[in-house]
């Protein structure tokens, strides 16, 4: 599912290349992060679920009347299940705001109890663990919404649309269901009817139209299971649009509902997705539903959701369709367990659209720049985990920063330090897990999956990326001597205190005049030094030169080594809390630090033992009134003079 959000001036570097294709580059932004522009009022109204875990829906009837001018709903859901428990009662979640009008188990009306967003039935008498049995819920009503709209109305140009987004919590909003991350539903039978001017897209297969009057009634059908809130329908004077896309030996049915005003665009847009489908399908396995469809059908919540076999979109441009397709992989095939585990669903779909300019021979190439943004918006604040430590509000389920961004970058960096084959492999047996597939899975699944295809352990990697919150800030220090020896030193600073190290593989460039050498370097401790042998002379070092890590605020410093000089590198300057001081390389382990202020007063004086393994200073000054000051670092030979500025 994404949302819209725009930063302007990506779109002004790059809007000049959008006339030569179909694909425009900051529409990733309008369209997929949804939480950014919600505002506080998207506090949901959770309740405490149903007691529904005794009983396993296996089948589902939903028969609706519906109609775009008139915001009610009216019909019956019939459910199918299998006890898992004794039981004279069964539970389903249901908001009040809708009226049930009555329940009949084989035939007859039974007891039932309709309070706090709870529907209670009662049978006759107990049914024993194991049986299978069914009743059927009648109700209609004016549906609350919550979350992301739930049930609404919106105009377009030429008629009004009606329309559900379930996600996060709103299916109970809208029809008696079992509201749960446990427990998909085998198949499920959709019909809506409505006025015959307009037309239903729904689950699965459009199995029939049949019209009798004034109205017809739109009958879909999917076999596949299916998680209660991908269940969607949208109503409007839809135009259809269909073709057949390759799906390796056979092909699929694309059909599309659009807006009479938008079909030109989705007709551009849909076609500029194929090759995406086809890198999918090879990348991550056969489509999911090859038996039914996938397509779009226009909606009015200002981005998409990833309805099963047939998203619900406001536009077609490419980033949009690519993110909502990719969903049919990971969060309809594959769902999250539990929305604090929502980066399986959208941290995918957000990697899988960058993939998709990856993979692209297309000559313009925005995976980088979407790599850039997204590191950006990441580090534009210190703290944030991908693990979801509030599940209550949309805007942290759906945290576009965290669980689109900083979740898609867990995967890129994963696939760096694993390495392609190893990742590709591990994507590739999750999405096939017999065990996961068309059912849930938790974060602790996929990592079982990399560590079997990487023959390693990943705990200490999720531990600090996906619980731990923050990033890295790297500060390199490197001299050369006239052997061409290279001694490189990395001091790391995490931005949240949740973290103290992150442990990764490091990439550099070396430049000399004719010459580049890229080395990787394992960085698990915060002041690491390193001996280098380089064939050449190093004019110049890159830190990460092809975009492989999340971090920030760095710098890569040459200690030039002039005879008679103390090599110290003073550092951040100006400064505001911490100063940073590193000697590089190292000859006496003897120093006396002096800090003056700008009257020639000592504010500081410290003597310091160093080492090779204790090269960095660190003083706080924090309590340092605002101004200038001058550092001496002076040891038995030498005396050297640094200027700093305390902000």
């Amino acid at each position: 599912m994404k949302k819209t959000w725009c930063y302007f001036l990506f779109c002004f570097i790059l809007v000049n290349n959008t006339e030569a294709q179909s694909i425009a580059p900051f529409d990733f932004e309008r369209d997929i992060v949804k939480a950014e522009q919600l505002n506080a009022s998207a506090k949901l109204t959770v309740f405490d679920s149903a007691p529904t875990a005794n009983y396993d829906l296996t089948y589902v009837r939903c028969e609706w009347q519906l109609s775009p001018d008139t915001l009610f709903i009216a019909g019956s859901i019939t459910s199918y299940f299998n006890l898992i428990e004794n039981t004279n009662e069964l539970f389903f979640d249901a908001s009040t705001a809708l009226i049930i009008d009555s329940v009949k188990f084989h035939y007859e009306p039974v007891l039932f109890f309709h309070n706090n967003n709870a529907l209670q039935i009662i049978f006759p008498s107990e049914i024993g663990a194991g049986q299978s049995d069914s009743l059927t819920v009648f109700y209609h009503g004016v549906p609350d919404a919550s979350g992301f709209g739930s049930f609404q109305i919106t105009p377009h140009e030429t008629a009004n649309t009606i329309w559900t987004l379930s996600e996060p919590y709103g299916a109970s909003d809208w029809w008696p269901c079992k509201q749960t991350l446990t427990d998909k539903i085998d198949s499920v039978d959709v019909f809506v009817t409505t006025p015959s001017m307009y037309k239903s897209g729904g689950p699965g297969t459009l199995i029939s139209a049949i019209s009798a009057g004034d109205f017809t009634t739109y009958h879909w059908k999917t076999k596949y299971p299916i998680a209660t809130y991908l269940i969607g329908v949208s109503v409007s004077n839809f135009e259809e649009f269909a073709f057949y896309a390759p799906m390796g030996d056979d092909s699929l049915l694309f059909y599309n509902l659009i807006y009479p005003e938008s079909l030109d665009d989705a007709i551009i847009g849909i076609n500029s997705i194929v090759p995406s489908f086809e890198l999918f399908s090879d990348i991550y396995s056969d489509y999911p539903y090859p038996d039914e469809k996938y397509g779009h059908m226009q909606f009015g919540w200002g981005g998409g959701m990833e309805h099963q076999t047939m998203s619900s979109v406001t536009n077609f441009h490419y980033e949009l369709l690519v993110h909502e397709m990719a969903h049919q992989w990971f969060g309809d095939k594959i769902t999250c367990s539990s929305w604090r585990d929502i980066w399986l669903n959208e941290g995918f779909a957000t990697y899988s659209t960058w993939m998709s300019f990856d993979f692209s021979e297309d000559p313009f190439q925005y995976y980088e720049a979407y790599l850039n943004l997204s590191r950006n918006t990441i580090t534009s604040k210190p703290g944030g985990s991908v693990w979801v430590d509030d599940t209550t509000t949309t805007t942290r389920i759906f945290d576009g920063r965290l669980t689109y961004y900083k979740g898609a970058w867990l995967l890129h960096m994963l696939r760096w330090q694993l390495g392609e084959s190893a990742f590709f492999d591990a994507i590739k047996s999750y999405a096939t897990d017999p065990d996961l597939v068309y059912g849930f899975a938790t974060t602790d699944d996929f990592k079982a999956h990399l560590e079997s295809a990487a023959d390693t352990s990943l705990t200490e990697f999720f531990n600090e990326w996906f619980y731990g919150q923050g990033f890295p800030s790297y500060n390199v220090l490197w001299s050369q001597d006239s052997e061409y020896n290279l001694t490189l030193s990395i001091h790391q600073t995490t931005s949240d205190p949740s973290v103290d190290l992150f442990r990764m593989q490091v990439p550099f460039r070396l430049y000399g005049d004719n010459d580049s050498l890229d080395i990787v370097l394992n960085n698990n401790s915060s002041d690491q030094i390193y001996h280098l042998q380089i064939p050449f002379s190093v004019d110049s070092i890159v830190l990460d030169p092809d975009i492989k890590l999340l971090h920030a605020n760095d710098a890569v410093i040459k200690a030039e080594m002039l005879v008679g000089v103390l090599p110290l590198v003073v550092y951040p300057n100006p400064a505001a809390d911490v100063l940073y001081l590193q000697l590089f390389p190292f000859g006496a382990t003897q120093y006396t630090l002096i800090i003056y202020n700008n009257a020639s007063q000592i504010v500081l004086r410290k003597d310091i033992n160093l080492n090779e393994t204790n090269a960095l200073i660190q003083v706080d000054v924090a309590d340092f009134s605002p101004g200038a000051y001058v550092i001496s670092m002076r040891d038995a030979e030498h005396d050297v003079i640094k200027k700093i500025i305390i902000k």
